[in-house]
């Protein structure tokens, strides 16, 4: 996986910065949206970050 190809082109956010709520602790994709902005701007990315959201909280367990 590429950490640093860009989700979110508003705020800038990457794969890396989601990976990054995670590990943090984030358990949803309203905790990574809260903490990396993903998805506060246009909206054009929300899908591709809940499902990224998903999947890396799929890989934690």
């Amino acid at each position: 996986m590429n950490l640093n190809k860009v989700v979110c082109s508003c705020y800038k956010v990457t794969k890396g910065d989601v990976l990054k709520a995670v590990e943090n602790g984030a358990s949803s994709f309203k905790d990574v949206k809260k903490e990396t902005k993903l998805g506060k701007a246009c909206g054009k990315c929300k899908k591709k970050g809940k499902k990224l959201t998903k999947k890396l909280l799929s890989e934690q367990k």
